[in-house]
């Protein structure tokens, strides 16, 4: 009997994603969650006027501080503090958490474009992560995020170059 009789007939499931795509949907779809909370998070923030007293805040620290750094970063949080940074932040936010769920939905759902999806995502914002490196230093979560990212595209473009070639993207 075919495969897809067998499935069709409640026989046998699917098979499972290989381990590593198992941990990238699970990646992505916990990424787009937290995302997606601390969007709301942000707009609420922003449209109940306390985005504005943060921003006061921030900027009389600001005015306060007594080294270069402390100043750099008051001045950031009063730029992302005000209730149109917020709402900027806030829709950033959404729409990468979007991205990251449609990346994590369709890898689970198996699709065949879905690696390729989650390569073109991912790699693409490779040349940023570079410059924030290169412009702010060298933090250890950026660093590792990077490194993440890196091996993502390279591990899901190995399997879905297999998965052409006639093996599958998805099982082990």
């Amino acid at each position: 009997m075919a495969e897809r009789e067998r499935l069709a007939d409640g026989q046998a499931h699917p098979p499972r994603p290989a381990l590593g795509v198992r941990v990238i949907i699970v990646y992505k779809l916990a990424k787009s969650a937290l995302q997606l909370v601390t969007a709301i998070a942000l707009f609420r923030l922003a449209s109940s006027g306390l985005a504005a007293r943060a921003h006061a805040f921030a900027v009389t620290l600001g005015k306060e501080s007594a080294s270069a750094w402390s100043a750099a970063l008051m001045d950031a949080l009063s730029t992302a503090t005000t209730p149109h940074g917020a709402r900027v932040v806030s829709a950033a936010l959404a729409a990468d958490a979007l991205l990251s769920f449609i990346e994590g939905w369709s890898l689970h759902r198996g699709y065949r474009w879905a690696p390729w999806l989650v390569v073109g995502a991912t790699a693409s914002l490779v040349p940023f992560e570079i410059m924030a490196i290169v412009r702010h230093g060298w933090r250890p979560t950026r660093v590792v995020i990077l490194v993440i990212n890196i091996v993502m595209a390279v591990y899901l473009s190995r399997r879905a170059r297999r998965g052409h070639r006639g093996f599958s993207a998805y099982t082990e």
